[in-house]
């Protein structure tokens, strides 16, 4: 059976139990049923399943971090007389592949203040952004990346980066 089938199942049980069907009682039966595949993810075949919640829960976690760390230097930035603004265009190559993950990407790049998500290649393989508030090339490499990092554990890709600690060589020169 199917990780998120077994927990809605789960759900279900507990609120038939407790003898009232109600949204509180679900959410408490989907909590309990989630503790219970974490706990024997190998008996009941749920390791992918609890692998993913668990990256979508951390992901939703460093996005809300994200998104207020910038809220405030954007603001910061436009409280000050003269912001030492150093706006930038990055090229960002990308292991992320089809229209819903790349549309996910893109959207979250999009949501955070400082960043924006222009486009991609013709092979849909290098991103390009604009950003402000980084110090470097780099920096707004590795904000990408990270966001890309916690986007891949949701989906339960692999995440190394295959040798691309830097920036890349088209867009060291920009630094």
């Amino acid at each position: 059976m199917q990780g998120l089938a077994f927990n809605v199942l789960l759900a279900v049980v507990w609120a038939l139990f407790a003898g009232e069907v109600s949204l509180r009682e679900l959410v408490v039966g989907a909590g309990l049923g989630f503790a219970l595949l974490a706990l024997f993810p190998r008996a009941l075949g749920t390791g992918g399943y609890v692998r993913r919640v668990g990256a979508g829960l951390g992901f939703l976690g460093f996005f809300l971090r994200e998104l207020t760390v910038a809220n405030v230097q954007v603001a910061l930035f436009a409280l000050r007389p003269r912001p030492p603004l150093r706006p930038m265009i990055v090229a960002v190559p990308l292991r992320v592949r089809g229209d819903g993950p790349l549309t996910m990407l893109t959207a979250v790049i999009t949501l955070m203040p400082g960043t924006v998500a222009m486009g991609f290649s013709a092979d849909r393989r290098v991103l390009y952004a604009h950003a402000i508030g980084t110090p470097n090339v780099g920096a707004a490499h590795e904000a990408i990346l990270a966001v890309e990092d916690r986007l891949l554990r949701v989906l339960d890709l692999p995440t190394h980066r295959l040798g691309r600690a830097s920036a890349c060589g088209r867009c060291a020169g920009q630094a």
